[in-house]
């Protein structure tokens, strides 16, 4: 059986997209895509790899004590005599667990508000976190922040470890806890789920140890590895400019081990490694995967999610990052004109099938006045066929639109339905810097209908035959190398110059179905129109085996918008008759 960080090979990825009907695109090798996406693992690095320490983000609702939880983690595994403890937050911080030799171990904790490390950093690329603790107080339950937690790791695909806190208080309840997180998804192992929930006291430290341990025994089933011996490469986590120091970025390494001096890439900002300072405040050389420091020596401030990478040299890395900010430039001018970018689906077909016609998903957050009216409105949106366009909740409850709503749309492309709520000033701001869109509703009617016109706009439009006129071949002349030009005389509509003819021989038959009008003659003058009534000569691209009496019908191509409707009964006649054509061979194979 395959583990989730296993790389599957080519031949059997083919085999599980074939039992789905899905069909695989080759990915195109391209100096420019190497450069933008980091290699965390390669097949040349696998005689290298060693564990790694999980990165762990702490996240829940803001009164559930996510900050006594890391506050105590914090002071009680940093010893008395280092550095004076702890002197500084640079967005991130390594902690030791002790214990016997299988629950030893050590664990990165990301100390920035949880939704961002899922939406901003992943918005560029960049997965940062192994493990997400979801915080609920036992004596208040789950709350929206809480659900909104989940959907954020859960959109990450980081698997969750449920620390229900303040157990020590009065009207803590722990199975009433477990009994709303199961209601939300989310049951436990002792209920016969998957996922691990702790109780403890971030007040007292009860339970801590065991939630500590918990993290390593997740982090060990996720088998994390990293080449410690290759060039660093990692995540921007913070940045600020230092008055007295300059450009000061807060990273996380994720590959490899960055060392003072070394040539680093972030975005459009590059520079040599001066110096590097831990959690601790202390000045450190060098710095191995799941390990978070403070770095001076880039030439501007990087922005938080960047993926960084080290350079073999200042020329390659000064070329990498103009590269960068080239296509920072150009996308930031993009989106101030409005436009949109092209994509791969505007431009690529396989076997002729149009990728747009491929099953594509809509991601939506999707907020409400009540929860019952969330379900209306998702078992009325679930009524429409979705086998070629499909919506994909990213979150969906009661409660306003709130800023983290705005970036994880932002992370993931989608945008936000609201209904019956209004977004505050501070929110749509927000969406209007990370260009998110926010579609906000009274009437259920018009959500439904704007949404459907929505993924109908994802659906590639059909070329439909539009008639012009017809013609009857009443002679043919010529012969000679141009070949034979029709004497028609046009029996109905009109001959367009520049549109297509399909010549019709018999009543079913047709001697070609697509050709172009390449000339229509009238006498000795040239035309680009003739109308019913008139006789003419007519000449076809590609075409001139005319006989008397064959039948010219003249026709435009026109785009027609598909509705879901047709777009679904279009692929269910394609699979049928995929199925026939692979029946008839290998019935044929076999006789």
């Amino acid at each position: 059986m395959a583990q989730v960080n296993q790389v599957l090979d080519r031949e059997l990825c083919c085999e599980v997209a074939e039992d789905f009907d899905a069909i695989v695109l080759e990915a195109e090798d391209s100096a420019a895509s190497a450069k933008k996406d980091v290699e965390f693992l390669s097949e040349e690095d696998l005689e290298n790899l060693v564990a790694r320490p999980p990165v762990v983000t702490v996240m829940g609702h803001v009164d559930h004590g996510k900050t006594s939880l890391l506050d105590y983690i914090r002071k009680s595994r940093v010893a008395d005599g280092e550095a004076g403890g702890i002197t500084q937050s640079i967005g991130a911080y390594n902690v030791r667990v002790e214990g016997d030799n299988d629950s030893a171990g050590e664990i990165c904790f990301l100390d920035t508000p949880g939704h961002e490390a899922f939406s901003a950093m992943r918005a560029r690329g960049a997965k940062v976190t192994d493990i997400a603790i979801v915080i609920v107080a036992a004596d208040d339950g789950i709350k929206p922040q809480t659900t909104e937690a989940i959907s954020h790791a859960q959109a990450a695909g980081v698997p969750i470890v449920v620390a229900v806190n303040k157990i020590d208080k009065d009207g803590a309840d722990v199975e009433r806890t477990k009994a709303g997180l199961a209601e939300v998804g989310l049951l436990c192992e002792e209920w016969g789920g998957d996922v691990p929930v702790i109780p403890v006291s971030a007040k007292k430290g009860t339970g801590v140890t065991e939630l500590l341990e918990t993290l390593l025994l997740v982090a060990e089933v996720q088998e994390l590895v990293a080449n410690p011996k290759r060039n660093a490469s990692g995540t921007v986590i913070e940045a600020q400019m230092d008055q007295k120091r300059g450009a000061a970025a807060s990273i996380l390494v994720q590959a490899g081990t960055l060392k003072v001096g070394d040539v680093v890439v972030c975005g459009s900002a590059f520079g040599r490694v001066r110096a590097m300072v831990n959690d601790r405040g202390a000045t450190v050389e060098e710095a191995g995967p799941s390990t978070a420091v403070q770095m001076f020596g880039l030439n501007a401030v990087p922005t938080a999610g960047t993926v960084f990478q080290v350079y073999e040299d200042e020329s390659a890395a000064r070329s990498a990052a103009g590269e960068a900010g080239a296509t920072e430039r150009t996308e930031r001018l993009a989106s101030q004109m409005g436009e949109s970018m092209v994509t791969a689906s505007t431009l690529v077909s396989v076997d002729g099938i149009d990728v747009d016609d491929m099953l594509q998903r809509i991601n939506i957050i999707l907020k409400a006045d009540a929860s019952g009216t969330v379900e209306a409105i998702k078992g009325a949106l679930g009524n429409l066929p979705q086998d070629r366009v499909s919506l994909r909740y990213l979150l969906a409850g009661a409660g306003e639109v709130t800023e983290s709503d705005i970036d994880l749309a932002a992370a993931s492309q989608g945008l936000v339905v609201a209904f019956n709520v209004t977004p505050s000033e501070s929110v749509t701001s927000r969406a209007k810097q990370q260009n998110v869109e926010i579609r906000t509703y009274r009437i259920i009617y018009d959500l439904i209908d704007d949404v459907r016109g929505m993924m109908e706009g994802h659906l590639a439009p059909v070329m439909e035959r539009m008639d012009i006129g017809k013609a009857e071949v009443k002679a043919v002349f010529g012969g000679g190398k141009a070949g034979k030009v029709a004497g028609v005389e046009v029996v109905d509509g009109a001959l367009r110059k520049g549109a297509f003819a399909a010549v019709k021989r018999g009543r079913k038959n047709y001697a070609v179905e697509k050709a172009a009008v390449l000339s229509i003659r009238r006498f000795t003058e040239l035309v680009d129109e003739v109308e019913a009534g008139t006789e003419c000569g007519v000449g076809l691209e590609g075409f001139k085996d005319f006989q008397e009496g064959d039948v010219i019908e003249c026709y435009e191509l026109v785009r027609k918008r598909r509705t879901l409707e047709e777009a679904s009964e279009a692929r269910v006649a394609d699979r049928d008759s995929a199925r026939e054509k692979q029946k008839e061979i290998a019935e044929a194979a076999s006789s």
